[in-house]
């Protein structure tokens, strides 16, 4: 069993005797969709992970990022989302830092919290890998932690490395990869044979969901049931998210405890 806690920081996460081994999960969550919970799922169990923290993103930093709910509600979401599942957390570090949400600034953080010691494993799809060069110290993310790209459907994962262009390997530091079916993963066989800069790419069993989508349908009146949790579906309802008129965010500041907060101080 793991020992969650932690994300930032409740003591003690890992197992006795073993390194933490920790997966980064990012993103705007606008809003966190069952395709995000099924990859994260999949990675936990193949890379035998002791957590995963999703990180809602406060402010991201690209300008063709279109966030339609704000911060607070995203948090509230995720907590939601993971409310059920021991081995997931949500952290509110980007919340709590002014600013851009730069992800390796996020990074860093949870590595000074987590200790040298820990094994971090950043998540992302392949959409967001391949935007990756442009994102503020993109190599110095590498240095930090070894990356796991999931394929959404219609991707193939040995193309990824292909497409990069020679300025975008630059600016990741040269990345070396390695491609793998999410049944042939080894954790203990990948830890022994960890190269600088390591891009691992990772076929998961996708679900074909996007936020965007999931928006257009509420605002359209339709269903979004078996697209996200019941939990999230009925928070989005009760605060009129992603309807044609939502109101106003709620002006209450995260230094007050909100439910996700209230969840991990009890566990």
């Amino acid at each position: 069993m793991t020992r969650a806690r932690n994300a930032l920081s409740g003591e003690p996460v890992g197992r006795p005797g073993h390194a933490t081994r920790l997966g980064i999960m990012g993103g705007t969550f606008d809003p966190i969709h069952l395709g995000h919970l099924r990859a994260a799922e999949e990675i936990y169990f193949a890379f035998d992970l002791d957590q995963i923290a999703f990180v809602p993103a406060a402010r991201p930093p690209h300008k063709d990022e279109v966030v339609v709910a704000s911060a607070l509600h995203r948090y509230e979401m995720v907590s939601l989302a993971t409310v059920f599942t021991p081995y997931f957390t949500v952290s509110s570090v980007e919340l709590l830092r002014p600013g851009k949400s730069y992800s390796v600034e996020t990074v860093q953080e949870f590595r000074r919290s987590y200790g040298p010691e820990t094994l971090l494993y950043f998540i992302v799809g392949v959409d967001a890998f391949l935007e990756m060069s442009e994102w503020r110290r993109a190599g110095e993310l590498l240095a930090l932690s070894r990356v796991i790209v999931t394929a959404r459907p219609g991707w193939r994962l040995d193309e990824v490395e292909r497409l990069l262009t020679p300025r975008q390997r630059r600016l990741l530091g040269h990345p070396t990869f390695r491609a793998f079916k999410i049944a042939e993963i080894d954790p203990a066989r990948i830890e022994t044979e960890r190269h600088p800069r390591e891009v691992l790419l990772v076929e998961v069993v996708s679900l074909d969901i996007a936020s965007r989508e999931i928006r257009q349908l509420v605002e359209q009146g339709r269903s979004i049931r078996h697209l996200v949790p019941d939990t999230v579906a009925a928070y989005m309802a009760k605060n009129r998210l992603y309807q044609s008129r939502p109101p106003r965010a709620s002006a209450r500041g995260v230094g007050r405890a909100s439910y996700g907060e209230r969840r991990q101080q009890s566990g």
